[in-house]
């Protein structure tokens, strides 16, 4: 499963740290939708990518919450 993997989530990091630049660049940071928008997916991500190694050193098992 995609989600389970840790590359996906510093992707998917990566992407909204660049739409951010961009976005700003662009003005568009002015636009609260958009701005929410950006800060929620680099949140998001960060939180998985951080949540992931910290209980992965403690061995303590994240990603059995998306297991079936």
């Amino acid at each position: 499963m995609i989600l389970t993997n840790p590359l996906f989530w510093f992707a998917l990091l990566g992407l909204g740290v660049v739409v951010l630049v961009v976005g700003k660049k662009m003005g568009l940071l002015n636009n609260t939708a958009f701005a929410v928008g950006v800060s929620v997916v680099i949140a998001v991500a960060y939180f998985h990518i951080v949540d992931h190694y910290l209980m992965d050193m403690q061995g303590l098992d994240y990603w059995y919450l998306f297991r079936k």
